[in-house]
């Protein structure tokens, strides 16, 4: 297993799983237009028929990269159970096994823009949410829950990589082409109580607001991001069926961000991101509008759901 975040080692694979995947149509679904955020800003469909996810091991060996045993054939069941109710989120990709994430299974595809390559990498996460769910099956120490949910928590996003991989290499490793520096800031508080403050969030909301019309209101949505030590975007609204829009997209917005980073870096090391910056307002002013073109119509609404708990429905 590569350690690095930077590589993805995808060579734990299933041929029966990324046939099922091939299989699937670029066609829309309407549960598209219905995503959601949580209280806790985590990003999740509202399915038209509840998705049942079975039971899985709680422990697994990181250092183990073969699946446990039925795992694949409980991933086939999901992957196939979610390509029929939102296609858009899996279609072109392949699955490849993460054994230190086997609770959040990652599905990717490949896409070549001129001469660069780009990373589709979607995660679904099957943690069991009760108050979301119906538990048709208690977990234990050792099993996670069977239950069934209308809630598909998942992130998607895209990722230059930093070369096109070759096709012939069984033992493909994805590198994620990084840019950004450790962006640590510091800490913070005493004793038992300290804890680590990073510019991440920061870095999202300079970026974000870079692309989208000026007082668009777009928490917790943020359509550019800095994932894995690079310039990533958010592929929300970048759904396949449109040719190389994803890839053209993050190109366009990498190329305009890149030579501004150590700027920005120095900027949100001595004070947290606001639009009021000189250095924020000073990039603005010659940034290319046409990047945030994908973005143009984005609405976030905030309201209540049926426990009183705030939700964000963001729309494109």
């Amino acid at each position: 297993m590569v350690s690095s975040t930077s590589a993805i080692d995808t060579s734990v694979t299933d041929p029966n799983i990324d046939a099922l995947l091939a299989g699937i149509p670029l066609g829309r679904s309407a549960s598209k237009r219905q995503c959601r955020y949580s209280q806790s800003e985590d990003s999740f469909l509202v399915l038209g028929e509840p998705l049942e996810v079975p039971s899985f091991p709680v422990h697994h060996d990181f250092l183990d990269t073969l699946p446990p045993p039925g795992y694949t054939d409980a991933i086939a069941l999901i992957a196939d159970r979610v390509a029929r109710s939102v296609p858009w989120l899996l279609a072109g990709t392949r699955w490849y096994f993460d054994p230190v994430n086997i609770h959040n299974p990652a599905f990717y595809r490949v896409e070549t823009l001129e001469d660069r390559a780009y990373l589709y990498l979607a995660r679904l996460d099957l943690a069991c949410r009760p108050l979301e769910s119906e538990i048709l099956e208690g977990g234990s120490n050792n099993r996670t829950q069977r239950y069934r949910s209308a809630h598909l928590y998942f992130e998607s996003d895209w990722y230059p990589l930093a070369r096109i991989p070759d096709p012939r290499d069984e033992k493909t490793i994805l590198e994620i082409q990084q840019t950004i520096p450790v962006t640590w800031k510091g800490e913070s508080g005493e004793g038992y109580m300290i804890h680590g403050i990073w510019m991440d969030s920061d870095i999202n909301k300079f970026f974000s607001k870079l692309v989208l019309p000026p007082g668009r209101r777009n928490h917790p949505f943020y359509p550019v991001t800095c994932k894995h030590r690079c310039v990533s975007v958010n592929a929300l609204g970048l759904e396949p069926g449109r040719t190389a829009r994803g890839p053209a997209v993050l190109r366009g917005i990498k190329d305009a961000l890149e030579p501004e980073l150590d700027d920005i870096l120095e900027d949100l090391q001595a004070a947290p991101f606001s639009e009021l910056l000189p250095l924020f307002q000073e990039i603005k002013a010659r940034m290319d509008p046409d990047l945030g073109v994908p973005w143009s119509n984005l609405q976030v609404t905030a309201s209540l759901n049926d426990r009183e708990h705030k939700e964000y429905s963001v729309e494109f």
